[in-house]
């Protein structure tokens, strides 16, 4: 029997602690597992690749043992006296895109008992690679400046860029970033420290995007194939004018000073860990130096003589000139309290939600609000978040009920149950409804007209919808390619299969677009069931 698994496409399955042997059952019902780890690109074997396999447990109370063995001069492992049941497999070897068990799309293979699979097929990829040289403006080597590699995604309309690997230049100005997977990476050079061209003067190193610029919007992404060594991505920084935004934190009911509070600013869509911090004098003032034309977020907390933490953010846009009188007001935060209630006669155990409160995505200053604790809900639907600073929100649950779905709520403009605080004012009043009616789909995913195990089965929303994460579903097909959404918002949607994901791809507009011609278009109204049968999407 033989059973291919990509590097690509192996792994990503958090399982309980197990123990580092292989797993010897009683019984004379034990199975054997054996195969070959290879160079993707070359289909040669690799000598030396550590190979390991969990068991997935079979329930609560039981362990996941794990097993561990190097492949030999052919590539070959093998694991005996394995119990039966369902595995996972990775391998790692130096220089190429090692698997683990909690990377990627996770791929199983299921021992009946006394079965023997001799020929599992392990496919590793080589490592690709970034180098080049870090100069100034004069072409003379910087040491000691960061290079970070950085991988885009959208996150429900806001772009972000997530770093995947880094590397810090040497004396002569190189930098060299390694084991990378295929794909596509953005490069930022990170000065060291903060540094002006000269006393008195407006110029300063800045963090720096390829090809040089630093704004993240303007860089270009470098596409890399597997094992790809490319060479000769020199990046210069140049010193550029910057500004200094002073302002001051006041009490917003009294205008009095506040003291002793931290601030920092955030570009957005920045991933650069960069020095824009001050603490606030007794007067209540904060100086921010050095800083380049771009778009921002201060951010400012403070402890209350209550001990309740204190918040407030203004978005600045940074020109050619200083910033002055930047008020930001500051409050505790605020309760918001709420209630969900089963339409109709609808029989639902409203204790077992817990009520969950996350940023608007699509605000500038979501990357800079304070996760909110989640409310447990009461047996009467009631629920309420504490802390909630000012801001924009949207309210779901987790654990909705099967055949339920979250409706529109109150108060009005609640279309996607959102709520806004302002200025510290508490939020009561918020009607949320549980509906019976939401739809479902079941069905099986195929390849080569067979069944498909373990293919991860998304449900992307059309429409407006994208920029909203309760409207996606998301699940894998068990082994003998089978799936099942439940709980689907009625409304238009496309379905798609496929053997890999990474984090991130459902609302990244460039990664679905691969695919868009291979979904498969959907239209659920309330109540309905829909049986399908989807072909696994391909990138050729």
């Amino acid at each position: 029997m033989r059973l291919a698994i990509g590097a690509t496409s192996v792994l990503a399955l958090i399982l309980a602690a197990g123990h580092a042997q292989t797993t010897v059952a009683d019984s004379q019902n034990t199975s054997t597992l054996a195969g070959t780890v290879v160079d993707i690109t070359t289909e040669q074997p690799l000598r030396g690749a550590a190979v390991s396999a969990r068991a997935v447990p079979a329930g609560k109370g039981t362990n996941a043992a794990a097993a561990s063995v190097v492949s030999d001069a052919d590539g070959r492992f093998k694991f005996e006296n394995l119990s039966p049941g369902r595995y996972v497999l990775w391998a790692s070897f130096s220089g190429y895109v090692n698997q683990g068990p909690f990377r990627r799309q996770p791929r199983w293979v299921y021992l009946a008992p006394s079965q023997h699979i001799d020929d599992v097929l392990i496919s590793l990829t080589p490592g690709a690679a970034i180098s080049g040289h870090i100069v100034d403006s004069a072409r003379k080597e910087i040491s000691g400046v960061t290079v970070q590699a950085l991988k885009s995604s959208d996150q429900f309309g806001r772009p972000e860029f997530h770093e995947v690997a880094s590397a810090v230049s040497d004396k002569s100005g190189e930098y060299r970033l390694t084991v990378l997977s295929a794909g596509r990476y953005y490069l930022v050079a990170i000065p060291r420290e903060q540094l002006k061209k000269d006393a008195g003067s407006h110029l300063s190193y800045v963090p720096v995007y390829f090809p040089p610029t630093p704004d993240p919007s303007g860089s270009t992404a470098l596409a890399l194939q597997a094992g790809e060594q490319l060479a000769g991505v020199d990046m210069a920084l140049d010193p550029v004018h910057t500004i200094t935004i002073r302002g001051r934190v006041v009490n917003p009911s009294s205008k009095s000073a506040i003291s002793d509070a931290e601030v920092s600013l955030q570009e957005e869509s920045s991933v650069a860990a960069w020095p824009y911090g001050a603490t606030v004098d007794n007067k209540g003032n904060f100086e921010l130096a050095g800083v380049p034309p771009g778009n921002y977020v201060i951010t400012v907390q403070c402890q209350s003589e209550k001990d309740r933490t204190m918040r407030g953010h203004a978005v600045v846009k940074v020109g050619d000139v200083d910033l002055r009188n930047v008020e930001i007001a500051i409050t505790p935060g605020v309760q918001v309290s709420a209630h969900v209630s089963g339409e109709g006669k609808a029989n639902v155990d409203l204790s077992r939600l817990v009520g969950i409160l996350e940023p608007d995505p699509t605000s500038i200053a979501a990357g800079s609000a304070p996760e909110i604790e989640n409310a447990p809900v009461n047996a009467e639907g009631r629920f309420v978040f504490h802390d909630v600073p000012d801001g924009t929100y949207h309210i779901d649950f987790f654990r909705i009920p099967t055949g339920f779905y979250l409706k529109t709520g109150q108060p009005p403009n609640s279309a996607d149950n959102t709520i806004t605080i302002t200025r510290g004012h508490e939020a009561s009043g918020v009607e949320l409804v549980l509906n019976p009616g939401a739809a479902s789909i079941a069905g099986t995913v195929m390849q080569d007209q067979r069944p498909l195990a373990w293919a991860a089965v998304i449900l992307v929303p059309e429409g407006e919808k994208r920029r909203q994460a309760r409207y996606y579903r998301r699940t894998v097909a068990d082994r003998d390619g089978r799936f099942m959404l439940q709980n689907i918002v009625p409304g238009d949607y496309e379905v798609l299969a496929l053997q890999q994901i990474e984090p991130g791809f459902p609302t990244d507009p460039e990664f679905l677009q691969q695919f868009e011609d291979q979904a498969t278009a959907v239209s659920l109204s309330e109540g309905s069931s829909l049986s399908m049968q989807i072909t696994v999407a391909s990138r050729e």
